[in-house]
């Protein structure tokens, strides 16, 4: 059985076969782009073809901007099925495969903090859930692009007279150019929501260096995450939960991990953190393996060629 295993997001879509250790990698597909389902499709066979077109018999998504219904899954699969000759093609959200990753498919909750925010608890029996993971116009809070977002706000705001004077403004004008034409730039963005998610760095960086206004963000962020994390943690239901992070906001001894740590002290159930295991390219790719998509239910799609 040879498997094609795909992590795709908003900033990058990243792609290895089971054959090699080498991962491929072209830009992301953001809802804003149009079509999703053929955009989506000609951007996994696109970064398929430079991996040398190997051959596949089970290709396994974890996307971003999965389709939430069960024709457009389909209409998805099938076009990359066909494309790339596979027998199966799954796709889940990326939070499926993520947490598949992260907690090798043990119960437990897996959060991961990327441009947006996967996060899926799964319960020893019963039904898993996902939790945000609603897209930056109406959630994935504490995410890249909802930090980056934040920050923006806060310089346009200082630009009017609003608010303290921050370090953000003078971040936001090194990566954008002069802030009196910062919303132009972002909007004007060929990418705008990856360029948005990117400023994040930045935001955590100045944090990092005493700067209130940036440091309120990234606290808030932490909360944010921490409450997505705590609805997890009630689903799963056990006495002691496992939380596994990834993502590079959560990156070991990060400001958002320790503030996001600290902020789960306070649990009311007690919880394990740890870092996850491994990524969502590593669990899309060990999910098509073990043949483990069972366990996850309604929230994978299989398509087979007919």
């Amino acid at each position: 059985m040879t498997v094609l295993a795909v992590d795709g997001g908003q900033s990058a879509i990243r792609l290895r076969h089971s054959s090699s250790d080498r991962s491929v990698e072209v830009e992301g597909v953001s809802r804003l782009e149009g079509d999703l389902v053929t955009g989506t499709a000609e951007a996994i066979v696109e970064v398929w073809r430079r991996a040398g077109s190997p051959q596949v018999d089970r290709a396994v998504l974890g996307l971003t901007t999965a389709p939430p219904d069960a024709e457009r899954a389909e209409a998805l699969c099938a076009l990359i099925g066909e494309a790339i000759g596979a027998s199966e093609v799954w796709v889940a959200d990326d939070s499926v495969t993520s947490h598949y990753g992260a907690l090798s498919g043990t119960p437990g909750v897996a959060l991961i903090a990327g441009t947006g925010v996967a996060c899926l608890a799964l319960p020893r029996a019963g039904q898993p859930r996902l939790f945000d993971g609603n897209g930056y116009l109406l959630g994935d809070e504490g995410g890249a692009f909802w930090i980056g977002a934040s920050a923006i706000r806060s310089v346009l705001r200082r630009h009017d007279g609003v608010g303290a004077a921050t370090a953000l403004s003078h971040v936001a004008a090194e990566r954008f150019g002069p802030i009196p034409e910062l919303r132009e730039a972002v909007y004007g963005h060929v990418r705008p929501v990856n360029a948005v998610a990117q400023f994040a760095r930045d935001v955590l960086d100045v944090a990092g260096q005493g700067d209130s206004t940036a440091e309120a963000i990234v606290q808030s962020a932490a909360d944010e995450l921490a409450a997505t994390a705590q609805a997890g943690v009630a689903w799963v239901g056990d006495e002691v939960v496992d939380i596994a992070l990834g993502g590079k906001l959560f990156a070991l001894g990060s400001l958002l991990r320790s503030r996001f740590e600290t902020t789960m002290s306070s649990s009311i159930r007690d919880v394990r953190i740890r870092s996850a295991d491994a990524s969502g390219l590593t669990g899309a790719m060990n999910l098509g393996i073990t043949d483990g998509a069972e366990r996850y239910g309604v929230l994978v799609h299989r398509w087979r060629f007919r």
